[in-house]
């Protein structure tokens, strides 16, 4: 075999060449090693080995990672070296591809009643980026018979992932109306206070445990001897009315015997009752208990709201006359709401005052100040025509209205921070006209129209945000640089939290001591 020399020039592009080979090769080994981008799901750990495909002993960050928040999306450049020799750039990119988490809120579900919003239907929601939005994954449901199913409700974050929960629901088809037991005729003297309307009778229903029961004695003359129709109506939750008819005979005193001018009913006239409101109170009231205080006065509220309803009531009157009243007849003006909402509530213990509207303009009107969970609070159960629910844990913000101006300088600190509504040394009222009749500024029918009043556990508050109308574009974009820009991140929501029964309060201090009862002798037409 014949070797041809080779010179001293040759040899050394020979060797270089060798070595250039070997280098390249290694260059090459150690790019394919690499890896140049990096995608982690938000609220992961960036790891350098996340970056190699064989992570070389001495791999680190050339870059300062400890600002990098890694529960918000963005991207990153970043420089790493290794390989005792190589220092390289590589970008890091955080994206959230994660739906928001929560739980089911299961609900009974009445198919004459208006559906739950979505969001009452979960809780519990959390998000690195928040809640965008909360719907039923289907529209609103359209179901109308008796059973139980499981209603899919789609939560999405800002990033538009979404997460689906099964919502169970129970759903009743109520179409039976409550039933009425223990109707019977009655009699009178012509003193409509004398009557309880509601001795002995009862009210069921196979869903609502608490049916609304009211009488209408509008046909009655209590002036005129006769026979006269009352009727009983009793609604439930879902609206469903039964009438029961009773008859009334009036029979006058021979002494009191007169002809009527034409008004039916009692007039709108306060008597002299001689009735015990106290026990009728403590009848009402033992089944209005609740858990807590704020259990129990809004049971108290709920309860007055809906078993008495508004008439114009004009002539003198007590405290208690105003309160019988309202739960011998179960109807009356605010007076009586108030009269009859202090009368349980003093019965359940809890500390409440007289609030009088101010300055009298023409109406005036009457609501209980009732010491809740350690503070002072609104509550007025009257019923207004353009407010049909209770006024319950307001603070003088949420009550501010034309019916409920007030000089707060005579009420303790409210909740919510007290707001004056008048002078602090307000001008002395006129003492009222007793034959005053002044026109009422809510006008309710005697006609009794059902209206459901169904009551839901309020769900979450969910914060509006921007409408998401397809796959958000990450703008968080930093600067290219050796130390990474954390930039602007998305406001992260807070998990919302479901309301339960609250705690009984902690009263710290003793409440002030509520004013004594209204005046027995006032002209309390005014509403």
């Amino acid at each position: 075999m014949m070797f041809k020399k080779i010179g001293k020039i040759g040899a050394f592009f020979y060797i270089a060449a060798i070595l250039g080979v070997t280098v390249f090769c290694t260059i090459k080994d150690a790019n394919k090693n690499l890896r140049k981008e990096v995608t982690i799901e938000a609220g992961s750990r960036i790891k350098i080995e996340d970056f190699f495909n064989e992570l070389p002993e001495d791999a680190r960050f050339v870059t300062d990672i400890s600002g990098i928040d890694t529960n918000v999306p963005a991207v990153y450049q970043l420089t790493v070296f290794y390989d005792e020799a190589f220092e390289k750039d590589v970008v890091l990119r955080i994206e959230d591809h994660t739906g928001p988490r929560g739980i089911a809120l299961p609900k009974e579900h009445y198919t004459k009643v208006k559906w739950p919003e979505a969001y009452e239907c979960v809780g519990y929601l959390y998000d690195l980026s928040g809640i965008a939005s909360i719907e039923y994954q289907n529209g609103v449901p359209d179901v109308h018979e008796t059973g139980d199913y499981l209603i899919p409700v789609v939560v999405k974050d800002w990033y538009n992932n979404a997460t689906v929960i099964e919502v169970p629901f129970h759903i009743v088809d109520d179409v039976t109306p409550p039933v009425i037991r223990g109707v019977h005729d009655l009699e009178s003297n012509g003193n409509p206070d004398e009557l309880d309307f509601y001795n002995a009778i009862t009210v069921v229903d196979d869903y609502d445990e608490f049916p609304i029961m009211k009488v209408d004695d509008s046909q009655v003359n209590y002036a005129e001897n006769g026979v006269y129709e009352v009727y009983y109506k009793a609604i439930d939750k879902v609206g469903n009315m039964s009438t029961y008819t009773a008859k009334l005979t009036v029979t006058l005193p021979v002494e009191g015997e007169s002809s009527s001018e034409g008004s039916g009913g009692d007039g709108g006239y306060y008597g002299n009752s001689s009735g015990d409101p106290y026990s009728l109170a403590a009848r009402i009231m033992s089944g209005l208990w609740g858990g807590s205080d704020v259990a129990t006065a809004r049971n108290i509220f709920n309860w007055v709201h809906n078993h008495i309803y508004y008439q114009t009531v004009y002539g003198s009157q007590s405290y208690t006359s105003a309160a019988y009243r309202g739960f011998s007849r179960r109807n009356g003006d605010c007076y009586v709401y108030y009269c009859c909402a202090k009368m349980l509530l003093d019965q359940a213990g809890i500390p409440n005052m007289m609030v009088r509207r101010y300055p009298v303009t023409g109406n005036g009107h009457y609501w209980n100040l009732v010491y809740l969970n350690g503070e002072w609070y609104h509550c007025d159960a009257t019923v207004f025509r353009g407010h049909p629910s209770v006024y319950f844990m307001c603070t003088d913000d949420q009550i501010s209205d034309s019916y409920h101006h007030f000089n707060g300088s005579l009420y303790p600190e409210r909740a919510g921070g007290s707001k004056e509504f008048a002078s602090p040394t307000p001008t002395p009222e006129p003492t009222p006209d007793p034959n005053a009749s002044p026109t009422p500024t809510v006008d309710p029918s005697l006609t009794i129209t059902p209206t459901p009043d169904v009551t839901i556990t309020p769900g979450p508050t969910i914060t509006p945000g921007p409408e998401v109308t397809g796959t958000p574009t990450v703008t968080i974009t930093p600067a290219i640089t050796a130390t990474p820009a954390v930039t602007e991140t998305p406001v992260i929501t807070e998990a919302p939290v479901i309301t339960e029964a609250p705690p009984d309060p902690v009263i710290t201090e003793a409440p002030p001591t509520a004013p004594d009862d209204p005046p027995e002798d006032g002209d309390t037409s005014e509403d």
